[in-house]
């Protein structure tokens, strides 16, 4: 595994570096027989746009004392609950070790594969939706509407129905039904939220 971290260093692309190395990882965790790791807030939103959004850590639910192993063995550093290497140029926010949204969001995670069997794990489009839009309406992010409208345009473009009544009874359970009403709206006619 550490001949892989050694190729990460080669890599110039930062959005290409954090997804091969959350692969790894996964793959290391799975060798370990213990659960791969869930992408979820920026850095998901930047595996769906393919860099289009950028974040500066990546943003994990993984088994704790696992990953926090698995880190340190790779050179990793921690302060707070971020784990970091420089050399690297990497920062994991460990958030917790299984989704918020429960045993549902849990089954509709995506799975993402890439080269050489590696594989990423990452939070549903419309969990990651209801987190924009939870972003825009109780921490004033404005540019988180524009991510969620953008959210569900990938969902389309890849030929995917967007589950609106799961969408919807999230955003019951958030208190912005409001905020989606807009976004969906918005989405469907191209304006802006």
């Amino acid at each position: 595994m550490k001949e892989n971290l050694r190729k990460l260093l080669q890599m110039e692309d930062p959005v290409k570096r954090r997804a091969t190395f959350i692969a790894i990882l996964s793959k290391e965790m799975n060798r370990r027989g213990e659960k791969a790791p869930v992408v979820v807030g920026g850095e998901a939103v930047e595996l769906y746009t393919q860099g289009s959004y950028t974040t500066g850590d990546i943003d994990i639910k993984s088994p704790r004392a696992a990953t926090e192993s698995v880190l340190k063995e790779w050179g990793f550093r921690k302060k707070g609950r971020t784990w970091f290497n420089k050399n690297l140029d990497i920062y994991v926010d460990w958030v917790g070790a299984a989704l918020d949204e429960g045993e549902e969001a849990e089954n509709r995670v995506t799975t993402i594969k890439m080269a050489k069997g590696l594989q990423i794990k990452v939070i549903s489009i419309e969990d990651l939706v209801i987190d924009r839009l939870n972003a825009a309406k109780w921490w004033g992010d404005v540019d988180s509407l524009m991510w969620a409208r953008v959210l569900l345009g990938v969902k389309r473009r890849l030929g995917e129905k967007v589950d609106l009544l799961y969408l919807k009874k999230r955003a019951v359970e958030e208190s912005i039904l409001d905020f989606l009403g807009k976004t969906l709206r918005s989405s469907k006619s191209g304006s802006k939220p």
